[in-house]
């Protein structure tokens, strides 16, 4: 349990200063998918923050962790849902208003930083959750790796919109971002019923 509590601190830290940083870099530059990006991963830092108070009450004897644990599980799918429908709906607004977004060099790193590192994390949480018998774990892990695949799509998105100039590339990785979020979340909370 010590293991799962240091991984979701580090991991809600982690997301706290890369999805501020990604969503607001992705404000500025009218990038849909660097803001899914960045929302994806807060939306990590908020699963992260549920599985603290989950495995500090299991190690504090508070709560029953069966509990805690299927309260966890379902903040960490809702989170994906949520974060589905805000880019997806993003996404439309961007392709049918013709916006595109304007490639600035720190969006461009810190998706870059984001593709490298969350996979990483991930297979931490991944490996611990299964030591800890978590499903919340597994799917902030599996949130980690969206947000992983959501950072290549931006960072394809940004580069294809700076290098063509062809607008419809942002919003059209941000729509990818949408549907995987999207149905990662819809699978988890399937499991969750089950």
């Amino acid at each position: 349990m010590r293991a799962a509590l240091n991984v979701s601190y580090v991991a809600a830290v982690w997301s706290l200063l890369t999805g501020t940083a990604a969503a607001i870099i992705g404000v500025k530059a009218g990038s849909t998918s660097l803001v899914g990006t960045g929302t994806d991963v807060l939306a990590d830092m908020a699963s992260s923050i549920v599985l603290v108070w989950r495995f500090h009450a299991e190690l504090h004897g508070g709560r029953p962790s069966h509990i805690v644990e299927k309260r966890a599980h379902l903040v960490a799918s809702l989170a994906l849902l949520i974060v589905a429908v805000g880019v997806a709906v993003g996404s439309i607004i961007r392709l049918v208003t013709g916006h595109g977004a304007s490639p600035m060099m720190a969006g461009i790193i810190v998706a870059a930083v984001s593709v490298v590192t969350l996979p990483v994390l991930a297979v931490a949480k991944l490996r611990i959750a299964a030591a800890a018998n978590s499903r919340a774990l597994r799917t902030d892990a599996l949130i980690s790796l969206v947000g992983a695949a959501t950072a290549a799509l931006s960072l394809v998105g940004l580069g294809v919109t700076g290098l063509l100039h062809w607008t419809a590339a942002d919003p059209i990785a941000a729509l990818l971002i949408a549907v995987l979020a999207g149905t990662t979340g819809i699978r988890e909370l399937r499991q969750r019923s089950s």
